[in-house]
């Protein structure tokens, strides 16, 4: 038996050969990738020059191995993707180095919009509330959530979504069967209800320190657009954010204390022309731009019944903010016949007032 194709890659991918140079090495050399597995020794030596993928490669080259593989990955209830297959990202496929298998666990749903948030493991009071707040604001949107599962930052952005029952993405550093930290397992079991664990490394693959700026390419690329919300001046975070400007995606910054390291890479991110993130309105503005999103509080609403007095001025604001004297010239309204309407329309969570008297629709 001679393995082609799709199972080609995952052999390889099993050995430890998961970058698209080293792919891109052997293809050269020797014009069909399919080849490697029957190459001579002298062959594969020279074409990977790797002694310990070439010892392992040599090792693993039977189809008992690769059953073992197939065993495996049902054994931990994981389904492994190939580029070859239809169900592999877009996104993913886009980027200069793709990786050429991922495996995954839980709920696989890429082709939705969908948003990093990415920060500090050692994340301030602050960071932990802005990941969750505007991590729960997506999900009214039906956004889905990316991040790395780390503490801080990641966990509380995955838990904000989870919370809201809101499909959302952890990509790991290491193989997809165990939680990484363990100490967000919780974390990691309510995400394979209802969204999925992906990785490129193969099942049992340890955690190691180069394979997460690795990682950290792979969020870039399944999202949107990318969160930072706390980063130190060196830090994952604003790898990603780079990986995020190879990518074409648009940066947002939550801006922090001047006095805090954490805010030091987030602050220069602004610096160099990232966007400051004050409101979910910044994301959600970009997002309808690319894709039909509705706000699932404002499905709500449609079934709230307003009074012919509060539909009128709600149709007002609706299509411009306004100043309270203006909307009561146009409505026809005296001020204190239109301050208990508004009042009302804020209630019902319709309209929000600005500084200086100015209202707007509420779709937050």
């Amino acid at each position: 038996m001679k393995l082609v194709n799709r199972d080609l890659l995952i052999w390889l991918n099993s050995i430890g050969i998961t970058r698209d140079i080293t792919y891109r090495k052997m293809k050269e050399y020797f014009g069909d990738i399919n080849e490697i597995w029957t190459a001579s020794e002298k062959s594969i030596k020279y074409a990977l020059n790797n002694a310990s993928i070439v010892e392992s490669l040599l090792k693993n080259r039977n189809v008992d191995y690769y059953e073992s593989i197939k065993r495996n990955i049902k054994e931990h209830g994981i389904s492994a993707i190939t580029i070859l297959d239809s169900d592999f990202p877009l996104k993913l496929k886009q980027i200069y180095d793709p990786p050429r298998v991922i495996y995954v666990k839980g709920k696989c749903k890429f082709d939705i919009p969908s948003i990093a948030i990415i920060g500090a493991r050692k994340a301030t009071p602050y960071g932990k509330w802005a990941a969750y707040h505007f991590a729960s604001e997506l999900s009214k949107w039906n956004v889905s959530i990316i991040s790395g599962l780390a503490l801080g930052i990641d966990a509380e952005s995955h838990k904000a979504a989870l919370d809201a029952n809101n499909h959302t993405i952890a990509v790991l550093g290491c193989g997809v069967e165990k939680c990484y930290p363990a100490y967000n397992t919780k974390i990691y079991d309510r995400i394979i209800e209802v969204g999925c664990v992906i990785s490129e490394y193969y099942i049992g693959t340890q955690p190691l320190k180069y394979h997460f700026p690795a990682r950290n390419r792979i969020i870039s690329a399944l999202s949107d657009g990318i969160v930072v919300v706390e980063a130190a001046l060196k830090s994952g975070a604003l790898i990603t954010a780079d990986f995020a400007l190879e990518h074409g995606k648009e940066i947002y910054v939550v801006p922090g204390n001047i006095n805090s390291a954490n805010s030091v890479g987030t602050n220069k991110l602004i610096c160099d022309g990232a966007k400051i993130l004050l409101n979910v309105n910044d994301i959600v503005e970009d997002l309808k731009l690319k894709f039909n999103i509705k706000n699932e509080d404002a499905k709500a609403k449609e079934s709230v019944q307003l009074s012919e007095e509060e539909q009128k001025i709600y149709d007002i604001i609706k299509s411009e903010q306004i100043h309270i004297d203006f909307l009561s010239y146009k409505s026809g309204y005296a001020i204190n016949k239109l301050s208990p309407i508004l009042t009302i329309l804020e209630l019902k969570e319709f309209i929000m007032q600005l500084p200086g008297k100015i209202f707007t629709i509420n779709i937050s």
